[in-house]
């Protein structure tokens, strides 16, 4: 295989790669917290019910434990590159900040502005948790459209047996 037909599909995989959708357990670092509706919400749910729930340590998190998910993140080594443990620990994170834990909306935006991500997209997304934040406390708690996706307790609870 000649050099050029390798360069060409390099740069055809980094193309699909860059097309493709994000991963449920990418979307903490992908999408700002305006852009979380109710089928993103379920699939990061529906992801940390398949994938997660048989990590004993995360299962208060899943359940809706926000103070967990956050001692989870908050006790992570910040990575130079980020990979699934980072994906998995902030997707729990972000699950708790989607049910409406304005702590774990502050976290989030904590620890968004310490990762490796680029700085234009990073202040981006830091940006949009406090906004959510501030937005949330000013409506007295209540969005106009529910910020909980009703059956997300009742799948948590069916993986792990409560």
């Amino acid at each position: 295989m000649s050099k050029i037909t390798k360069q060409r599909k390099l740069s055809e995989t980094a193309a699909m790669l860059a097309a493709r959708k994000p991963q449920p357990y990418e979307l903490w670092r992908t999408l700002p917290a305006e852009d979380f509706d109710e089928v993103r919400k379920l699939e990061v749910a529906c992801h940390i019910g398949m994938f997660m729930s048989t990590i004993k340590e995360y299962r208060s998190a899943i359940a809706g434990d926000a103070a967990c998910a956050a001692q989870i993140a908050l006790r992570m080594m910040v990575p130079d590159e980020i990979g699934y443990p980072t994906d998995a620990r902030m997707t729990l994170l972000l699950h708790n900040a989607l049910r409406g834990s304005a702590g774990a909306a502050l976290v989030m935006a904590h620890m968004l502005r310490k990762m490796p991500l680029d700085h234009e997209l990073k202040n981006s997304l830091v940006t949009s948790w406090l906004v959510r934040n501030l937005r949330h406390a000013g409506s007295g708690g209540k969005t106009g459209n529910s910020d909980h996706l009703p059956v997300r307790r009742s799948i948590a609870s069916q993986l792990l047996g409560k």
